[in-house]
């Protein structure tokens, strides 16, 4: 009878953990099949720049799926502005829980101003646009980009020389990039002519074709900077096609696959390379806390129209040259698997 009692008492216990594991794994189940409520947009130009395929999508991938939203992205393939307002302007239009929007060019000012009008928090990411009320700027400082870069190309050409820049015009970045060059140039290499600036949109080919173009023009040219991700690859190939890669340095932005080859190769001479993940997620985690600042203070500030984000963030820069080459290697073959 003991006995019976002690199997009775068991078998109800293993009934009641069943029941409760039942219970448990059918709310695991319940929760796995939901999709996230809140939807986060990021807009840019060159959407599908390997550069952001390969970098800003899988950081903000990850970081979407940390925080429990969706992120969703969006913009031209090309550097459409146009199109790529029109693109905010539709976003905005449904009413997203936020907005990582990439400005090109000072006249997204006004739909950014729409975005938060529609109470749309929205931050500029990479590049930036002053004439808005966006809540916050994240990304590169550019002045010091373009500093870093004009000092990496005077020692090399110990103070004289000819230079071109290749960049996207017109662009806050480029702005901000070439003052920061020039100004270095001016106070610490007065020898160094700055010829001008390519405008490459951001094109690998039409960079290569304006460098070539550049070294026909200017067969004593010394160095050539550039000031995005597709500059340096298009320079690269013009200055191995013309065969003056003992005679011509370059600098650019950034780490893609090619660029670093040319690095390695020793045509590229120094790559001044954006934290892109930092920025992007902090751009990503900024929209959010502005929704969810997660403290009674800071809904209390941010009731008064008085939040508690930040309005200006950079997040710096690291040059890589054949030196340090390897040290990016690995986790970029880690980055790699988040590439979808």
């Amino acid at each position: 009878m003991k006995m019976n009692k002690r199997v009775r008492r068991v078998i109800g216990l293993l009934a009641v953990l069943a029941v409760t594991f039942c219970l448990l794994a059918g709310t695991a189940v319940v929760q796995a099949a939901v999709e996230p409520e809140e939807e986060y947009v990021w807009i840019a130009c060159l959407a599908t720049l390997p550069l952001f395929l390969t970098h800003d999508y899988p950081a903000l991938k990850q970081e979407a799926e940390r925080l429990g939203v969706k992120i969703t992205f969006a913009g031209p393939a090309d550097l459409n502005i146009e199109v790529e307002n029109n693109i905010l302007e539709q976003t905005i239009a449904r009413k997203p829980a936020g907005i990582v929007f990439m400005p090109f060019s000072p006249s997204s000012a006004p739909i950014i101003n729409k975005a938060l009008d529609a109470g749309i928090p929205i931050v500029c990411v990479d590049g930036d646009c002053p004439e808005s009320n966006r809540l916050c700027f994240i990304g590169t400082g550019w002045y010091d980009l373009g500093a870093k870069q004009a000092r990496i190309m005077g020692k090399m050409l110990n103070g004289k020389g000819k230079v071109m820049l290749s960049a996207m015009i017109p662009n806050n970045n480029t702005d901000l990039a070439v003052a920061g060059y020039k100004d270095y140039m001016v106070k610490h290499y007065p020898d160094i002519k700055i010829l001008g600036i390519n405008n490459d949109d951001g094109n690998i080919a039409k960079a290569a074709q304006l460098a070539g173009q550049t070294i026909i023009a200017h067969p004593d040219i010394a160095g050539f900077s550039g000031i995005n991700a597709s500059s340096g690859p298009g320079l690269a190939i013009a200055v191995k096609e013309a065969g003056k890669i003992a005679d011509i340095k370059i600098t650019c932005v950034d780490d893609t696959p090619d660029i670093l080859q040319a690095i390695k190769e020793g045509v590229i001479q120094a790559s001044v390379v954006q934290k892109r993940e930092a920025f992007e997620t902090w751009a990503l985690r900024v929209v959010y806390y502005y929704n969810h600042p997660g403290y009674s203070i800071g809904d209390a500030y941010k009731d008064a129209g008085f939040n508690m984000i930040p309005n200006f963030m950079t997040t710096g820069t690291m040059v890589v040259t054949k030196d340090n080459l390897d040290a990016l290697k690995d986790v970029h073959e880690f980055e790699m698997q988040f590439v979808k």
